[in-house]
């Protein structure tokens, strides 16, 4: 069963207040073949004190420690270069993982033979902790895949998913120096090279809501520009065009427009980025109807619309009420 030793590669700066929880999970993983990689991109607290605390414990466990700050591509990457494991699984550093995450993935990778990638579907929250009942494993085409991806209708990030190193190796598939959005990059990258994909569906990750520290949860007008980006440069290098995608991918153009409003409304920057402002308003009002007649669920339909006609008003009501949810997840 444990034959093949599989890498876990982790992405650590300034989490210190978290980074011992996410280590523990993994080091008390019931697989134990493991190769624990610590990625500490010169963080400025003692996060890289506490990761070396940790390899004196467990002989398992690497550290590489950056001199300089490279963010999450420069941090990955690295780590993949150092893995050695057959397959290889990623964790951002500020969340843990459940005791059975490895060995369900690597369930899901072997479940037939020459799997190169595998999906999980589901993920516990700080937001949400229930369990729901696992349902079978299943196989996607890399058409599906990428499409549910683009939408996104499955988590954007390249952790609560598994990899064969060696497919990783020959498509040259890396991280690019992205300032947001390389993992999705990534994922998308692999999705689309595969033959098929399997796809578990049991919440093994958790994933944290309540770090105030973390790019999802603070204001940055950087982060929807530079996903804009993003998402037209994984339209413009798609291997599959087929309708499903496409639409999938302007969906997901439109949605950090959208994105980029709601920064500007929130940090009241209209003056200072009235290009980018106007830019992506325009870019909802002209695009609402087509990218409404793309989604199924009318309460979509009409947010989409609504959306096209008074984005501000919108950006402010959803702007406030993540602010109302964060509040509630810090306690």
């Amino acid at each position: 069963m444990e034959k093949d030793k599989i890498s876990v590669l982790v992405a650590i700066y300034n989490i210190e207040k978290f980074i011992g929880q996410c280590i523990e999970s993994i080091i008390n993983q019931d697989y134990k073949n493991l190769e624990i990689i610590l990625v500490d991109d010169n963080s400025t607290d003692n996060s890289g004190e506490i990761c070396d605390k940790y390899a004196k414990q467990d002989k398992r466990i690497k550290v590489i420690h950056h001199k300089e700050n490279t963010r999450l591509p420069g941090v990955r990457n690295d780590g993949m270069k150092a893995a050695t494991g057959k397959y290889i699984i990623f964790v951002d550093g500020d969340d843990w993982l459940a005791k059975d995450h490895v060995s369900y993935l690597y369930k899901v990778i072997t479940k037939e033979p020459d799997l190169d990638f595998g999906i999980n579907l589901v993920n516990y929250t700080t937001r949400d902790m229930k369990d729901v009942p696992e349902k079978d494993i299943e196989f996607w085409t890399p058409e599906k895949t990428t499409a549910e991806l683009l939408w996104p209708h499955i988590s954007i990030g390249a952790w609560n998913k598994i990899y064969r190193r060696s497919f990783l190796e020959k498509n040259n598939l890396a991280f690019k120096p992205l300032f947001t959005a390389e993992g999705f990059r990534f994922i998308t990258d692999t999705s689309q090279r595969v033959k098929k994909v399997a796809v578990g569906n049991k919440r093994i990750y958790y994933y944290r809501k309540n770090n105030t520290e973390s790019a999802t949860t603070k204001y940055d007008i950087r982060q929807p520009l530079a996903a804009i980006k993003a998402a037209e440069g994984i339209k413009a290098d798609l291997l599959i065009k087929t309708k499903p995608v496409l639409r999938a991918v302007d969906h997901q153009i439109w949605v950090n427009h959208y994105w980029c409003v709601r920064q500007v409304v929130a940090l009241n920057i209209k003056d200072q980025y009235r290009k980018e402002y106007n830019e992506s308003r325009k870019y909802l009002r002209q695009n609402a109807f087509r990218i409404a007649s793309y989604v199924k669920r009318p309460r979509t339909k009409i947010f989409t619309i609504l959306l096209g006609i008074i984005p501000d008003t919108i950006s402010r009501a959803v702007n406030k009420h993540e602010e109302k949810m964060l509040k509630k997840d810090i306690g």
